[in-house]
């Protein structure tokens, strides 16, 4: 479309049919509610021209913007689109855009792609508690929300992705300020990653009202307008992702989507792709997603079982998640399989359930080796659940364990009260770390099972896409030595979390400021691998950077990786030809999260110190935008250059005469500290 500008005067856009634009004008008598204006405090106002209360009401009024933008705006700014233009396209990229973002010569380093200026307002932003009032504009392009001062310099005070944006609230008025300031009017934002703003409004003909409307259809605007999972270019223009992919790589798929190979990950763990005795490579059973909707399309089953009883084991397990291949070594036999609960109810069996996991355990040749069953959930939570329909195995040739990880509630709960006492200057809370190494328990329990006792271990929590995939994704990356190098664990992120389907649309919440779903379930993993990189930093081919970028791309809608909820999701709509893939950037630059302390002859199996003392609290992470706090990133990056350069000086040095037991002896003593997270603190001096 073609981008003219426009004043912030024509916001006020009512959702009516346009003849009634034009005609109508709202009385104290008879009017309709559509056609009233309604201030701040709730109350109702007439004017003498249209006025628009409260755009965007539900999904219905959603639908009539697309009737009025074309003809009013493009009126405004010499462009008529087609019907069917409008209808594909999201509410955020029908937003009248204002001017260039080459028109305002800020210092900021604009992205390809954010060109256009989408709201322009003049504001107060008001700075650490409040206790700093600075005047300048509120500025927001389809990527990023900008306060700039109007002082000559044009000081850039708030820069920060709309994706990052959890939740906004009008402070004043009705509502009451997070501080006591009973002066305080305007609207309050706050960010995934612990970010908060408060923006002062003037209290005069509802302008506030009219911000919030506009940073919401920005924002949030699947709170307006449920998405629509049938048509991906309204799906997608929703967010950044859409538009930086046009100005990139509009023609070609880039590399990040094509990393993960299914097969070519299953054959490297010692799997036949074709005749292997124990487990098969299943192309067939879920093409088309059709025996389960959120799982991948290529399954590794048990090669024994009857094909034909697939489809009564998965009907037997909640969203038809049935027992599947994770992790595999070639050297015992042992596995790693995961699932949703089994849907027993209150007194239901299942003998191809049963049957199933017994085959399971016989793909494990050791002796006298039945199924170990891992239940991530409290084990009051899982009875609890039999009342709705769900359960737990209580099968004779089993071993059933509970742990107590809690669900996203608690764990939503959680991050917010870890924010909370940061903001307010403390890092005492620990309730935060106590989720962290419960986690880290039940890992270092099925690493003892699978290393030590070689048992193959069964892991499911409620529906298997969330405290599963954590469980799952950590012990792969403690037992398997090639998923702690830098492709290693993208393609482990690929496997265990997105193709298996964890819900990230509805975890980060993004582009909708309902709550309920979210939950930082992913950010644990990363924190979990924090605290795995801290114990043993030479493990890891990557390093502190890689983690805190990943942790970014989750939330910026810059790429694609993490806007939908399943691989079936992915594949209908072509997510590859709409966005890129968080992983290009860091393939293309990768000598920049490369840990140069990485022992690249390593493959031992990690041995977590889980105890409460050993976590660690992830502070440039979760305190990178506090005031006053110096990260260690930068830091630490000089000294990863530094120690390589050493080390490569070092190296040609002593090769010459360096006897070969002598390295050896060097390996051993490496290897060795691998082993154990105790040796924390060596790591730290090396």
């Amino acid at each position: 479309m073609n981008k003219l500008t426009r004043s912030n005067s024509h916001d006020n856009i009512a959702l009516n049919p346009m003849s009634k634009i034009i005609h109508s004008k709202p009385t104290s008598h008879g009017a309709d509610p559509s056609s009233l204006g309604v201030k701040d405090n709730g109350t109702l106002m007439s004017s003498s021209s249209e006025y628009v209360a409260s755009p965007y009401q539900n999904a219905s009024s959603a639908i009539a913007v697309l009737d009025v933008l074309p003809l009013t705006f493009g009126a405004i700014r010499g462009y008529l689109p087609e019907r069917h233009q409008l209808t594909n396209l999201s509410i955020p990229e029908l937003q009248p855009t204002i001017l260039s973002t080459k028109e305002l010569s800020l210092p900021v380093d604009f992205l390809p792609g954010e060109d256009d200026v989408k709201l322009r307002e003049d504001i107060t932003y008001h700075g650490h508690k409040r206790k700093v009032i600075h005047h300048g504009e509120l500025i927001v392009t389809k990527y990023r929300l900008l306060f700039v001062t109007k002082s000559t310099d044009s000081n850039v005070m708030v820069n920060v992705p709309i994706g990052m944006i959890s939740q906004m609230e009008k402070i004043g008025g009705q509502k009451f300020s997070h501080i006591n300031d009973g002066a305080a009017y305007g609207i309050e934002i706050d960010c995934k990653d612990n970010r908060r703003f408060f923006f002062g409004i003037a209290k005069e003909q509802n302008q506030r009202r009219n911000l919030f409307d506009q940073l919401t259809r920005l924002i949030f605007p699947f709170s307006i307008a449920k998405p629509d999972n049938t048509n991906p270019l309204q799906f997608f223009s929703s967010f950044f992702a859409w538009n930086y992919k046009q100005k990139i790589c509009p023609d070609t798929i880039d590399e990040g989507w094509t990393l993960y190979d299914k097969v070519t990950d299953y054959t490297r763990m010692g799997i036949r792709r074709h005749g292997d005795p124990h487990w098969s490579i299943n192309t067939e059973i879920n093409k088309d997603y059709a025996l389960c909707d959120t799982y991948p399309n290529v399954l590794v089953l048990p090669a024994n079982f009857d094909s034909s009883r697939f489809q009564n084991v998965a009907a037997f397990r909640s969203r038809n998640r049935m027992p599947v291949l994770s992790w595999y070594c070639r050297d015992s036999y042992v596995t790693i399989t995961r699932a949703s609960q089994p849907l027993t109810g209150l007194n239901r069996k299942s003998q191809d359930d049963v049957e199933y996991l017994q085959e399971i355990a016989n793909t494990n040749v050791n002796q006298n080796s039945s199924l170990y069953i891992l239940d991530a959930r409290p084990k009051v939570n899982a009875i609890a659940n039999k009342a709705n329909g769900g359960g737990y195995e209580d099968y004779s040739d089993c071993e059933l364990e509970f742990h107590n990880i809690q669900n996203i509630h608690v764990m939503r709960e959680s991050l917010s009260k870890l924010h909370t006492t940061i903001r307010h200057g403390s890092n005492e809370d620990k309730n935060w770390l106590i989720h962290i190494r419960a986690i880290l328990t039940s890992v270092n329990r099925i690493v003892s099972l699978v290393n030590n006792d070689k048992r193959s271990v069964l892991v499911h929590c409620s529906d298997g896409w969330d405290r599963t995939a954590q469980l799952t994704s950590l012990s792969m990356l403690i037992l398997d030595s090639y998923y702690r190098t830098l492709d290693g664990f993208l393609i482990l992120i690929e496997k265990e979390w997105i193709s298996f389907g964890h819900k990230f649309l509805l975890r980060i919440g993004h582009a909708d400021k309902i709550y309920s779903e979210r939950s930082p379930v992913f950010l644990q993993f990363l924190d979990c691998t924090y605290q795995l990189l801290q114990q043993f930093e030479s493990a890891f081919e990557f390093n502190e950077k890689f983690l805190l970028t990943i942790a970014d791309s989750l939330y910026s809608c810059q790429y694609g990786t993490f806007l939908l909820n399943s691989e079936k999701l992915r594949t209908d709509m072509k997510i590859s030809e709409y966005t890129m893939s968080a992983w290009t950037p860091i393939l293309q630059d990768r000598k920049m999260y490369l840990n140069p302390l990485y022992n690249t002859k390593s493959n031992e199996i990690l041995q977590i110190n889980s105890t409460l003392n050993q976590m660690k609290l992830w502070k440039n992470y979760y305190f990178q935008h506090m005031p006053d706090y110096q990260s260690t990133v930068d830091k630490n990056t000089n000294r990863y250059s530094t120690l390589l350069h050493l080390r490569n000086k070092l190296t040609t040095e002593s090769n010459p005469v360096r006897p070969d037991d002598d390295s050896s002896q060097t390996k051993s003593r490496t290897s060795s500290y691998i082993l154990s997270g105790t040796h924390n603190q060596n790591s730290q001096t090396t």
